[in-house]
């Protein structure tokens, strides 16, 4: 009889421990988050953007932004600090508001899938952004980053670039998992 009441409890338990592996394996660990922050960083290294039209101003520093302020947000921040790209001051920004995505160079949305990721992704749809998003690639991610055999690795949509008037760098290209050109 003791077995019978214990069942239940086991059982229970047992499906609180799925229940919780499954909550952590959705939120990235530590070690992903700083491996996805230097990326970011890099993929700043190996994307053009246009030059600007005569009478615009270009940009003084290339803006990397995340559509949460977390742990994320902190990592990325720390990977940029004081760094440079074509003398431009790398800065990491956590954006508050859609409208805010359009002032990006770079902007991470996490999972392309959820609905607030098609929100940020559209509101930079057209613009001279690049996209990068967890996940398979859509027609608005540029950049996804995919796990493959527990290492973190990264698709690269090369037609949602050019319709974004973004250059991609062969050199990337060739470290992509999978390029995509249409």
């Amino acid at each position: 009889m003791a077995f019978l009441t214990a069942t239940p409890r086991l059982v229970v338990t047992a499906v609180f421990v799925c229940l919780l592996g499954e909550t952590a394996r959705a939120q990235p660990s530590p070690i992903e988050a700083n491996i996805k922050a230097v990326f970011l960083y890099n993929f700043s290294k190996y994307v053009t953007w246009p030059a600007v039209a005569i009478g615009e101003r270009s940009p003084g520093e290339v803006r990397i932004c995340v559509t949460a302020n977390d742990g994320f947000f902190t990592m990325l921040k720390a990977a940029v600090e004081g760094e440079h790209i074509d003398g431009k001051p790398l800065v990491a920004v956590a954006l508050d508001g859609l409208d805010a995505a359009k002032a990006c160079q770079i902007l991470y949305v996490g999972n392309s899938q959820s609905a607030d990721g098609k929100a940020w992704l559209a509101a930079v749809r057209g613009q001279q952004v690049l996209t990068v998003a967890d996940g398979a690639l859509t027609d608005d991610t540029v950049i996804a980053f995919v796990r493959e055999n527990n290492r973190i690795r990264f698709d690269i949509n090369r037609a949602a670039g050019g319709r974004r008037n973004l250059n991609v760098s062969s050199k990337l290209l060739r470290l992509a998992r999978q390029v995509r050109d249409r």
